[in-house]
């Protein structure tokens, strides 16, 4: 049915496809450390994506809190000045 130079033709084609495959393989993996074999290079790196957005978030939310405490304190000090103006009217009068 086959000769033995079909069957070595195409183990020769299938052992160049392998490596041409292996090629492309290793071309669309990003050099990362979430990707490495070491255990403890994936764990700093899984550390660092977390402390990097635990950061962008607490930074967001330290400016959230400071702008609500600029408005709310604003708002008492004007509640405040009322009532010393109110206070102080009313020691005089």
């Amino acid at each position: 049915m086959y000769s033995d130079q079909d069957i070595a033709n195409l183990v020769a084609r299938v052992q160049q496809l392998e490596g041409q495959a292996m090629v492309r393989q290793n071309a669309n993996v990003p050099n990362i450390k979430l990707l490495s074999p070491n255990f403890l290079a994936r764990a700093f790196a899984v550390w660092g994506h977390f402390f990097v957005a635990n950061f962008l978030i607490s930074i967001a939310i330290s400016c959230l809190f400071v702008i609500l405490g600029l408005i709310m304190g604003a708002s008492f000090f004007t509640l405040f000045q009322d009532a010393i103006k109110q206070f102080g009217s009313g020691l005089t009068g």
